[in-house]
């Protein structure tokens, strides 16, 4: 049996299916003590899209690659390999599936996420010849810090579909282009476990961000504050009427994601009581 016919392309998962994902994803993790997770998978909003890679050997599933579902001319792809069935050129053929479904799709640009402890990882980019564009750190919220709680300024509130000019303005000034901006807000606005909320100066809505909700935790993302409106302590404002909101409503644990060149906002999110867990590296796959 020739690789490709070892894998199975999906657009959606079945609980089984799900269940061999996190089988594999622990496994792979606590090989080289990472910290993938698919967890939002179980909770995703379909796409009719194949966005799903397993590959099986002797009926077991032994690697997976995953399409992120955000964005039309930019993918990102995220996946692993069993550690007893590594340099067999499994991965090799996940993402040669994926690459030719990014293709007929009119993806312009494949980005890799790879954990930056993952040994094995970093050695498959590195001898693929894919290009570093940039790095993220994960953080988790320890012991929230509530300083300065008495300056709030901001009216903070949900946003709905009558907010998509708004939302993509402000996502626009951190996209990279306007069109990318309006296809973030509009995919991930519809769906039940994504929540945006607006940040309001008198009015004028100056920042948002996103809240993806899954069983254990909740991820804060696409966080923007206008250009003009930085540096004034709006950011943190926001910040902490979100995490309010989110404890109030249950005691699952935070989470976001911050570039690692951004030292303004890993400062904010410090004071605020957040840490760093763990750090992925992207890279661009190169013709």
């Amino acid at each position: 049996m020739t690789n490709t016919q070892n894998i199975i392309k999906k657009q959606t998962l079945t609980d089984t299916e799900l269940a061999a994902v996190k089988q594999l994803t622990d496994i792979c993790n606590s090989y080289e003590n990472l910290h993938m997770s698919f967890s939002w998978l179980s909770t995703r909003h379909p796409d009719n899209y194949t966005n799903d890679f397993l590959y099986y050997e002797y009926g077991a599933l032994v690697g997976y690659l995953n399409i992120s579902s955000y964005g039309t001319k930019e993918k990102e792809l995220l996946g692993m390999i069993h550690p007893d069935h590594r340099r067999k050129g499994f991965f090799s053929a996940l993402l040669a599936a994926a690459q030719e479904e990014c293709i007929r799709r009119g993806v312009q640009r494949i980005i890799l996420v790879c954990e930056h402890a993952s040994q094995s990882g970093q050695a498959f980019v590195a001898a693929i010849g894919a290009h570093h564009i940039f790095s993220e750190h994960a953080m988790v919220l320890g012991t929230f810090q509530q300083r300065h709680a008495s300056d709030q300024q901001l009216v903070v509130r949900k946003a709905d579909a009558s907010d998509i000019e708004a939302l993509t303005a402000i996502r626009a000034t951190d996209s990279s282009s306007l069109e990318e901006a309006q296809s973030y807000i509009t995919n991930f606005l519809p769906q039940l476990d994504q929540v945006f909320y607006l940040g309001l100066l008198d009015g004028k809505p100056i920042g948002c961000h996103r809240l993806d909700e899954t069983e254990h935790e909740v991820g804060i993302y696409g966080f923007v504050i206008l250009p003009e409106y930085r540096g004034h302590g709006y950011g943190r404002q926001l910040l902490k009427s979100v995490i309010r909101t989110i404890q109030s409503q249950s005691d699952r644990r935070i989470v976001l994601d911050v570039d690692t060149d951004n030292t303004n906002a890993i400062g904010l999110y410090r004071s605020c009581g957040f840490e760093v867990t763990t750090t992925y590296d992207y890279y661009e796959l190169i013709d």
